[in-house]
């Protein structure tokens, strides 16, 4: 991960302090005799495949899994003669198919590489309806892995491309459906043969819509030894600047390879002078789990070519040991492109690649303002594309601001956990320039030029559309316009189309289609290559007809036979026609035009528009929407704000608008307000009448509000580690799992809390994951909360107080949220039994767009029909009430 090159890795133990350690022994790993010979483990070539069934664009993270209907993958055994129905296929039925592959053995590790084309399906006449969707479709493979040892070995499994699998007994949901390689599964393989079911699913954003459509998949297998393993791959450092780190933060991954708890106690920088601590908070690992410690470096500390850093941690016994290992950072010019280290709103270290902007002609030093580049998906912001994306523009006026978003994929497509990361980044800018001592042109980063690549192109529509009073202009190259539109999800199961609604109500903000309206009076610049095949022109044209619908002239720029990608796509003519353009005219202020609307989805990623911000919708149900008229009534500009869907508002006192209003009409209210700086937001009362709130605080427990605001991904808005309580030892494994998702999919950070600590858990920072199987679960800090569990059922308040009672059946499983206190939410993963709890744990984010809305109440056929098999499912009002398009039994 990035450039920070890794040196060694020497094992130590100690029994004291780390500042008095002075004798050492070796570290307390496996013992010799336990380390595992390189052909112990191996992948065995043989593979029965059964295959293609349909899929829907992340549909996976709702089960709909066909063979569950016959007992699942686990209880099918390969068989010529048994045929299972698939609407892909001939005649609606697949059969078996054995494949033989080609295992690998490289140091120490054993790898195969899972290839499906499905050669019998037609699958060019299948795109001629459908379109890219016909090219996703899923299997399963079975195989084994043989141990030749007379004792089980603890291994770690990477799932390259794989969102799901089973080995031997033991479930994985989530895997690592990317390829990032950042965290892999610790499993124990007993003796002999160890039966591994593997579920693939093609998607064409992450496999393309090449033809034929094929799966490639891998799986890696790596022996452990220690039980502490320091993932130096993983570790993130600053850059170093005249010989200092340029920003002060810093993060290295562990994982407990172990079957006990592990506690990191803290580590330390060393040199042959001094030496000094870097993290010094206790780290609970769970066995298997995997977290990124977090370190805070001394700025004024000197760096040779390399630094030394040293961990302490202590097992089940008690006794200290220390891991060392060196780091070699980069040294760069202060000038030129450098990574950044940041905190993102979690707490878990990030980072960002910076160009400064250029110190020639600096007589007149002045503030500059922030390029923000949004990288595509699968892109590394450290690797060579994204680093020589501006290489054509080294005379920019501006900051150059590359983010990561926490992974190569932006964490969720720049949405709730990348678009935070984006903010972070911006914010970290100032504090590079104090730590550097930088002393060319400032920084001006209240509003943003926005600017992005494909998935980035997208993200930029993110941006613009939820934070149009942040942006001085946005830049789209290639980008599609929402990921349904992308990939349609014309294949999911059919459902009921409440079921459908309130899954694409879920993904509402993300329709950037339908929020272009937040758009006009922004300057946008569209350019897209006319032979793009990985994001088609169309994109790009349906925004441009949009935005024309709306009122808005938009530059666009289809470069003839130009594909997705080519050298220069970010600094092309018209590109820096429009940079500079806007760079030289930032400091002009908003000017309110005659009427403009703005278009409020539920979500706390809305910002200002015109200095107007939604704090609560009336409903969930549907977007908000605000029509403004403005008017000159004397001396005096007046605004006159006619509302749908809007339940409190107020207008933001930092807003600079060359025209600002002095009062308001709101409605049919005969009242004009005042609009004076200080005063208390707007709220419509009982009786549908509009008025100053009178309240002191209205942000109480009873209230939805802040980052409690969205669809259940609003549990990613957490402002610490989160917190997963697991209710007994039955639990643990989804803890982990969880765990190790939250970790793979987005770089956050997880403490793994046994019941006794729930107490605890809620007052923390983060937000809390609840895991409970069985028949009971905690109460709610809300008291009035509408779904809780009781005497064998389920038991929901309905709109209008009425009561629903489901009974307790096998296989039932859900999540809600939960409100608490400081604007922080609890996430109840609960099942009936295991298969019930396995269900309703696929529904914790993981990859994007999958539409979980906030509460999921999940039958056993979930497992087969996906989201048409929940029992109930919907959305918490603005005072935690079930909401009335909800679907209740």
């Amino acid at each position: 991960m990035g450039r920070v090159k890794l040196l060694s890795l020497w094992p130590f133990v100690v029994a004291r302090p780390f500042a008095c350690s002075s004798a050492t022994t070796s570290q307390d790993i496996l013992a010799a005799e336990a380390t595992v010979d390189q052909s112990t483990i191996t992948i065995l070539p043989t593979w029965d495949v059964i295959g293609p069934f349909r899929i829907g664009t992340r549909e996976a993270v709702w089960g709909a899994d066909p063979l569950e209907f016959y007992g699942g993958i686990q209880y099918n055994t390969p068989n010529e003669a048994t045929c299972f129905p698939s609407p892909l296929a001939r005649n609606a039925t697949v059969q078996w198919a054995r494949k033989e592959y080609s295992p690998r053995i490289s140091n120490g590790e054993h790898s195969l590489t899972l290839s499906l084309d499905f050669d019998g399906i037609d699958w060019e006449f299948a795109q001629k309806v459908y379109g890219w969707s016909a090219f996703q479709y899923q299997a399963w493979a079975k195989g084994e892995i043989f141990n030749r040892d007379t004792v089980s070995r603890v291994v770690n499994v990477f799932s390259d491309n794989i969102i799901e699998l089973w080995i031997n007994d033991i479930h994985v949901f989530g895997g690592d459906f990317f390829g990032f390689g950042r965290i892999p599964m610790l499993v124990e393989l007993h003796p002999g043969v160890n039966n591994i079911s593997v579920r693939l699913v093609r998607e064409v954003r992450s496999m393309g819509g090449g033809f034929p459509p094929t799966i490639q998949a891998g799986l890696r297998i790596k022996p452990t030894s220690e039980e502490l393993a320091v993932v130096t791959d993983g570790l993130v450092m600053p850059d170093v600047v005249n010989g200092r780190f340029c920003t002060r933060y810093g993060s290295i991954p562990v994982r407990n390879q172990g079957a006990t708890w592990i506690y990191v106690h803290r580590i330390a920088a060393v040199s042959a002078e001094s030496s000094y601590v870097v993290a010094s908070q206790d780290i609970r690992l769970a066995p298997g789990q995997s977290r990124p410690v977090k370190m805070v470096f001394d700025t004024n500390f000197r760096l040779n070519e390399s630094l030394k850093l040293v961990l302490v941690y202590s097992g089940q016994d008690g006794r200290l040991n220390e891991i060392t290992f060196t780091a070699q950072p980069e040294h760069v010019e202060m000038s030129s492109l450098q990574r950044i280290t940041y905190t993102h709103p979690s707490g878990t270290i990030s980072y960002a690649m910076l160009k400064p902007p250029p110190t020639a002609n600096k007589t007149k030093i002045h503030d500059l303002p922030v390029i923000l580049n949004l990288h595509g998906a699968g892109v590394e912001v450290d690797g060579p594309l994204a680093r020589h994306m501006f290489d054509d523009a080294p005379h920019l006026a501006a900051w150059i601001l590359t983010p990561t978003g926490m992974s190569p994929w932006s964490g969720d497509d720049w949405h709730t956990w990348g678009f935070a990361d984006a903010q972070s980044a911006v914010a970290a800018v100032a504090d590079w320039i104090d730590t550097t001592g930088w002393d060319g042109p400032g920084l001006y980063s209240e509003k943003l030029l926005v600017a992005g690549h494909s998935n980035g192109g997208q993200g930029t529509w993110y941006f613009a559309s939820h934070q149009p009073d942040r942006v001085i202009g946005a830049a789209v190259a290639s980008g599609y316009s929402s990921i349904e539109n992308y990939v349609p999800y014309v294949l999911w199961n059919e459902a009921s189309p409440l079921q459908n609604a309130l899954l694409e109500n879920s993904r509402s903000s993300f329709r950037h289609e339908i929020l272009t309206e937040n758009l006009v009076g922004i300057s946008i610049l569209q350019q897209h290559g006319s032979a793009d095949d990985n994001v088609p022109a169309y994109h790009s044209r349906l925004m441009n007809v949009l935005l024309a619908q709306v009122g808005q002239v938009v530059q666009y720029s289809e470069m003839l036979h130009k594909g997705h990608w080519f050298d220069g796509t970010m600094t092309t003519k018209s590109m820096m026609e429009f940079y500079w353009r806007h760079l030289t005219a930032w400091r002009i202020k908003l000017t309110v035009p005659v009427s403009f609307v703005f278009v409020i989805p539920n979500s706390h990623d809305m910002g200002s528009r015109y200095g107007i911000v939604v704090d609560q919708l009336s409903t969930p149900d549907r977007l908000g929407r605000i029509k403004v008229t403005t008017s000159v009534c004397g001396s005096l500009v007046q605004w006159h704000i006619r509302t749908e869907n809007i339940h409190r508002f107020h207008i933001d006192p930092n807003a600079r608008l060359a025209n600002a209003p002095d009062q308001f009409l709101i409605d049919d209210v005969p009242h004009v307000f005042d609009a004076g700086s200080g005063l208390p937001p707007f709220v419509k009362t009982t009786s549908n009448v509009w008025g100053r709130e009178v309240t002191l605080d209205w942000r109480t427990l009873d209230q939805r509000f802040g980052r409690q605001r969205g669809a259940l991904d609003a549990i990613l808005r957490t402002t610490g580690p989160f917190q997963v309580v697991h209710d007994s030892d039955q639990t643990l494994s989804i803890a982990v799992q969880t765990s190790r998702n939250f970790l793979q999919y987005f770089g956050a950070d997880t403490t793994v809390v046994p019941f006794s600590e729930y107490g605890q858990a809620l007052e923390n920072e983060g937000n809390v994951l609840t895991i409970c199987l069985g028949l009971s679960i905690p109460e709610a800090r809300f008291p009035g909360f509408p779904i809780r569990l009781a005497n064998e059922k389920i038991l929901i308040t309905a709109p209008g107080s009425g009561s629903i009672s489901l009974h307790l059946e096998a296989g039932m499983g859900g999540v809600w949220l939960r409100p608490l206190l400081r604007e922080r939410l609890e996430l109840v993963v609960w099942g009936f039994d295991e298969v019930g709890l396995r269900q309703a744990a696929r529904l914790i984010p993981t990859v994007t767009g999958a539409g979980q809305p906030d509460f999921v109440l999940l039958g056993n056929e979930a497992r087969w029909k996906g989201h048409a098999g929940a029992i109930a499912m919907g959305f918490f009002d603005r005072n935690w009430k079930i909401s009335s398009a909800s679907y209740l039994p």
